[in-house]
């Protein structure tokens, strides 16, 4: 399970990389290219989120 969510993820991140290469609007295409760097971080991370510090 843990290997299909990372290359979902660096599916999806490839998919951004394309649509922000053929974007015209150059603020679409930065969006793109956050979320792919978003997809592409999480596709290397995976299931091995960092767990939060509880406080209290």
């Amino acid at each position: 399970m843990v290997e299909d969510s990372r290359i979902y993820f660096a599916r999806r991140a490839a998919e951004e990389q394309e649509r922000a290469e053929k974007s015209t609007d150059p603020v679409a295409a930065g969006v793109h290219r956050r979320l792919q760097r978003v997809y592409v971080e999480r596709a290397s991370v995976g299931e091995r989120w960092p767990e939060r510090d509880v406080v209290g």
